[in-house]
């Protein structure tokens, strides 16, 4: 089995605009995945005064929303500085985690002066199975397997 080749690549999250008091969840099912790779891309802040959001991450082993908890505090981040664009990578040993991972993204209360633009990869790793195929890497979203 060729190492590379056990990685599968999911759209979390479509890149939106966010506006202010706004929070967005995508859940990531990591079924079969010993490793995963969080991309968050974000764009620059149009105001140098703007609040960056808060970013969490939760875990549960069904995607009942009630039943999701955050699994780890050294995740959290509250207002990202977005002076520039960027990107966020968090990288997860699943190994002990549940199933599902969760990712929310809030912006913050009352700040009317700016928006956020964010989308989310996931890449998963060390599967316990290689795809079948190549269009098996990919587990939504429009990417291309090159290669």
């Amino acid at each position: 089995m060729i190492n590379a080749q056990r990685t599968t690549i999911s759209q979390v999250l479509a890149s939106q605009l966010m506006t202010n008091s706004a929070t967005i969840t995508a859940n990531l099912d990591t079924i079969q995945a010993d490793y995963a790779e969080v991309i968050f891309n974000f764009s620059a802040e149009l105001n140098t005064n703007a609040d960056g959001p808060t970013i969490s991450f939760l875990e549960s082993d069904d995607t009942v929303v009630t039943n999701f908890a955050t699994f780890d505090a050294d995740f959290e981040r509250a207002t990202e500085d977005l002076t520039s664009a960027k990107p966020g990578v968090y990288k997860i040993n699943l190994l002990g985690r549940k199933r599902f991972l969760r990712v929310s993204i809030s912006t913050a209360a009352g700040d009317t002066n700016d928006d956020v633009t964010v989308g989310v990869i996931g890449i998963l790793s060390r599967k316990e199975q290689e795809p079948a195929n190549a269009a098996a890497m990919i587990q939504s979203g429009g990417f291309a397997v090159i290669g």
